[in-house]
């Protein structure tokens, strides 16, 4: 399982959140592993990209390749690759997956998930098993709905929140999602900018700090299926990722950014 981190952005001022096209690549390494994870290293890199606009819809497309060193001296590769669109009104989602493990793929699938209104019960679909309709529960929050709820809740100085949500990550499973959003920290004052070229391009914009841990819906365990953290900046940008699988964690340094062209609604 994977946090998608669909990263948006506030306009600013009065207006409300928006989404800020952009393409961003982070360096990973490993920032903690406990006795059980057995781990000896891990690196790798995490690419990024939105597009689209608010009247159109957004695509993001994902890519995560990992090397994992076992304490035996084992290597494990894992690769992932996603791309997922989201419609404006965030009634539709459509949803690839590729996993590889050292080469092989392990996992394909195509998940498409349709509902009435943000309100109602969605019904899903997963190309791996036919004729198996799966449903996501009324209310549930979609990625970029989800991600513009937290946006908002920055601009309105930060706080928690709870929300169901269905990011197409883990099959037909919905999460129960604890988020706390901080108070804007200045602009040029997050830990992931400072002394970083790559971040040079966010040295103006202000962010909010974002913690968001995942449980699983039926609320048996107490135990966070995931959680990820990281400074969300005003134009849609993260940097500071922290990837907590329990038992181990990863770290994301941003290492390259660009901007893209944003589209405008008529």
């Amino acid at each position: 399982m994977l946090p998608f981190l669909f990263l948006l952005a506030a306009a600013g001022g009065a207006e409300a959140a928006t989404v800020a096209p952009h393409r961003a690549i982070y360096d990973l390494t490993l920032l903690r592993a406990n006795e059980g994870a057995s781990l000896q290293s891990a690196a790798g890199k995490l690419a990024f990209e939105i597009d689209g606009s608010s009247c159109e819809g957004f695509t993001v497309n994902f890519r995560m390749a990992t090397k994992y060193r076992q304490e035996d001296g084992s290597v494990t590769l894992i690769d992932t690759l996603t791309t997922t669109f989201e419609n404006a009104g965030s009634t539709e989602l459509r949803h690839q997956l590729k996993e590889s493990v050292n080469g092989t793929v392990r996992e394909s699938d195509r998940i498409s998930v349709d509902r009435k209104s943000i309100a109602d019960e969605a019904r899903g679909e997963m190309k791996s098993k036919p004729g198996e309709p799966f449903t996501v529960p009324a209310g549930a929050a979609l990625p970029m709905q989800h991600q513009l709820k937290l946006m908002a809740l920055g601009e309105a100085g930060g706080g928690r929140d709870s929300s169901i949500v269905y990011d197409g990550s883990d099959g037909t499973k919905s999460f129960r999602a604890i988020s706390f959003v901080g108070k804007q920290k200045p602009s040029g004052s997050a830990n992931g900018t400072l002394g970083s070229p790559a971040a040079e391009l966010l040295k103006n914009d202000a962010s909010w700090p974002m913690t968001v841990t995942y449980y699983a819906l039926d609320g048996k365990s107490e135990t966070p299926e995931y959680q990820v953290s990281f400074d969300m900046y005003d134009n849609g940008v993260a940097t500071g990722l922290v990837l907590d699988y329990g038992d181990f964690a990863l770290s994301g340094t941003l290492t390259d950014l660009k901007l893209l062209d944003k589209p405008s609604c008529p």
